[in-house]
């Protein structure tokens, strides 16, 4: 029987708080994983060496981790192989990393010195002004998303009644004990992932990986933001009960959770509100219906008027995300005809041999 299993993933988004980093869970090198950390400016092949790598290890039929890039979901950030407990991972800003214990653990890879640099060098004015722009369309960026990620932890946070939120944990409390049963002696452990990024292409989302760890899902309602509520119940029920979860944070405010997966249990939990949310054959809990009718048709027209304006700074911090993806694709078409991609290749063609792989 074959368990080869490719999952992708975030590791990094494009946040309310700025660029949410979740790079230093990627690998566990207390427990043997072995880092590779690759090092070198834009059109250099960072993502297209760790794509070979991880080809090389799906055609030897082994499962692969991808961490997809949240500025651009069609690169790589970041490649794992569990069974080889080998990893790469793109070093540069902004996910910046460095060598543990330099060799015995983890080691660079410098791409830089595939460079032509006096070519480069000639485009200098040019690039210091794009870099500029990058720059700026990013802060703009994060300005926008700031005050959406604001929006939703204020006046969309209160829209809860006290009484509903009580109501929340008696549902969740029924659901908890029926699917995870007995306390256990130790407690689960918790892994964070990002299956959806606030990106250039607008919300992108991966609910592949979802759908590969997990058969049965549970979506709690979540415009009142009850299934935010719901989704901590669940972490720590789950943990306490001694199952390890991942966590998915929530793409704008990535300090509570849009989805939990218990993969033990082959069992997921999404809000709403969630690009994962259109699961087919999940069970709905209709948690807004806790609320009285009443106090729900009162507060709809605002509720309404919340869910307008974040949208559209959302959507203006998409556009602004976009901006800066064309200005780093310009930048991009200045390094690439200047990068010996016939020493990147053999470079990964090495690494492919000393990984046993073909």
């Amino acid at each position: 029987m074959n368990d080869q299993r490719n999952l992708r993933y975030f590791l990094g988004g494009n946040t309310s708080s700025g660029f949410y980093s979740l790079y230093d869970s990627f690998v566990s090198l207390e427990d043997g994983d072995f880092l590779w950390i690759i090092k070198g400016g834009p059109g250099c092949g960072k993502s297209s060496f760790m794509k070979m790598i991880g080809g090389a290890a799906e055609r030897a039929g082994l499962s692969v981790e991808y961490a997809v890039c949240s500025g651009d979901p069609l690169s790589l950030d970041g490649v794992y192989i569990p069974e080889l407990k080998t990893a790469y991972t793109d070093g540069t800003s902004p996910h910046i990393r460095d060598t543990n214990f330099a060799a015995a653990d983890s080691s660079y890879i410098n791409l830089g010195i595939f460079y032509d640099r006096e070519a480069i060098s000639d485009n200098k004015l040019q690039l210091k002004e794009l870099y500029g722009g990058n720059r700026s369309s990013y802060a703009k960026a994060y300005s926008l998303l700031s005050a959406a990620g604001e929006l939703r932890r204020g006046w969309q946070g209160k829209f809860a009644a006290n009484s509903e939120k009580e109501a929340v944990h008696k549902r969740v409390s029924g659901i908890t004990v029926r699917e995870f049963g007995k306390r256990h002696r130790e407690k689960g452990k918790i892994k964070r992932r990002f299956l959806s990024a606030l990106t250039c292409y607008g919300l992108y989302a991966l609910p592949e990986t979802a759908l590969s760890l997990c058969e049965r899902f549970y979506v709690f309602e979540n415009r009142l933001h009850l299934g935010d509520l719901a989704l901590d119940l669940i972490i720590n029920a789950a943990i306490d009960t001694g199952h390890d979860i991942i966590v998915c944070p929530n793409p704008l405010t990535p300090e509570v959770a849009e989805a939990v997966l218990v993969p033990s249990i082959s069992l997921g939990f999404v809000v709403s509100d969630s690009a994962l949310s259109q699961i087919p054959g999940a069970r709905h809990i209709r948690l807004d219906a806790l609320a009285e009718s009443s106090r729900l048709r009162k507060i709809r027209p605002e509720l309404r008027r919340s869910e307008k304006l974040s949208s559209a700074l959302i959507n203006e911090g998409f556009s602004a995300l976009a901006e800066s993806k064309r200005i780093h694709d310009r930048i991009e078409n200045i390094y690439n005809p200047n990068v010996d991609f016939d020493g990147v290749y053999s470079l990964v063609r090495e690494h492919i041999a000393a990984l046993g792989l073909k």
